[in-house]
């Protein structure tokens, strides 16, 4: 039985008729939208360096990564620590079969990205499973990579498959609490949950058919309740996800999550090692050294070049953090000044999420599809 909220749900995740940017006000023109969930993709989940793909029988004696979480999102502090188990993922080789370690990376990151753009402009059904609901995208392999290859990521259709049953076989695992910081009159609420990036992943086609072959993605359970509780806000995919290096494009998502309040004269201030560990090149047990400091630093500087010539910020500036013992410097303290580029965006981004709010509290929506959990096969295959 179709339910109310679930129309609700998936209509307001879709909706984004009024968040595109004028040519006037847009130096790349019209920006695509999309949706990032909050805390959820602040989180470290994928992978930046090494243990990226290994055969099964090279695997190391830990698999699993272990990260903290510390975020602070509209006035709620969430902390605790997430796990990332890669996926086993089987490739032809030499004509035979070859078992593969793979942990979700850039690439399962772009991929992820494209999916929930994908999602956000309509490509998002409900699937009525004997155990229960589940939100999922349906969609070619070649509306896939369109969306890679226009933003620059072109990847070949067996990548694209692969990094999609890298999604699906690795699991995330994590517990935090959440602390409303506004009052403290609320309970600390806890929470620990495991599951798949994907929850799972069909395909259809025929073979030879490439970019004909169509998939349908299950979001798992916690991004799903997310999408129900409106715990998401817009961006423009384009302008994150044009850029080339990793850290830039996490830098500007998060820019577009956090930075609600961007207006001239506001700014921005980060810590360097502090953002590192959230992005995943280090870890807080890590020995950082002279010399790591400088690369860490050397890093963040391109980033900053790659924001400012994209438009985001106008300028930055860096304050050294010292040891009070030895006065060496052990940390940076950055600055950032927002653009009127991108106050603008933040400007418009605010008003269709204050919107979405008001219809999602007013039920004024329009119908979502629906799809009984036996009719898959006849949806990849249309």
């Amino acid at each position: 039985m179709e339910s109310a909220i679930d129309n609700e749900s998936l209509a307001l995740f879709t909706d984004n008729k009024d968040v595109r940017i004028s040519i006037e006000n847009a130096a790349h023109g019209l920006r695509a939208y999309s949706n990032t969930f909050n805390h959820y993709d602040l989180w470290g989940r994928f992978v930046r360096s090494g243990h990226k793909k290994l055969p099964l029988e090279e695997a190391p004696k830990k698999t699993i990564i272990t990260r903290k979480i510390s975020e602070k999102v509209d006035g709620i502090l969430y902390d605790g620590e997430i796990k990332i188990t890669p996926a086993v993922v089987s490739t032809r080789k030499d004509g035979e079969d070859v078992e593969y370690l793979v942990w979700p990376s850039d690439r399962e990151e772009k991929v992820e990205r494209a999916l929930i753009r994908l999602a956000s402009k309509g490509k998002i059904v409900k699937i009525n499973f004997k155990s229960g609901i589940q939100y999922a995208v349906v969609f070619s392999m070649n509306e896939l990579a369109q969306e890679l290859k226009a933003v620059g990521q072109s990847m070949p259709y067996p990548q694209i498959k692969e990094s999609l049953e890298a999604l699906q076989g690795s699991k995330l695992s994590f517990k935090y609490s959440a602390t409303d910081t506004k009052n403290s009159d609320i309970d600390d609420s806890f929470y620990e949950s495991n599951m798949n990036f994907l929850s799972s992943l069909h395909f259809s086609g025929k073979k030879g058919q490439g970019g004909n072959v169509k998939c349908v993605a299950c979001l798992n359970a916690f991004v799903h309740n997310m999408i129900d509780n409106l715990e998401y806000k817009g961006y423009y995919f384009n302008s994150a996800q044009e850029l080339k290096r990793g850290l830039s494009r996490w830098m500007m998502l998060r820019l577009y999550h956090l930075w609600r309040y961007a207006a001239p004269g506001k700014t921005y201030h980060f810590r360097l090692l502090s953002i590192m560990e959230k992005y995943g090149s280090i870890y807080s047990t890590d020995d950082i050294t002279e010399n790591k400091l400088k690369a860490l630093r050397r890093d963040m500087t391109t980033t900053m070049k790659d924001l400012i010539e994209k438009g985001a910020i106008s300028e930055y500036s860096i304050t050294n953090v010292k040891d009070d013992k030895t006065g060496n410097i052990i940390d940076y303290t950055y600055e950032m000044h927002p653009s009127d580029q991108f106050c603008d965006e933040i400007l418009t981004l605010n008003k269709h999420n204050k919107r979405i709010e008001i219809q999602g509290g007013k039920r004024i929506v329009e119908n979502a599809v629906l799809i009984d959990e036996d009719k898959i096969e006849e949806i990849v295959e249309k």
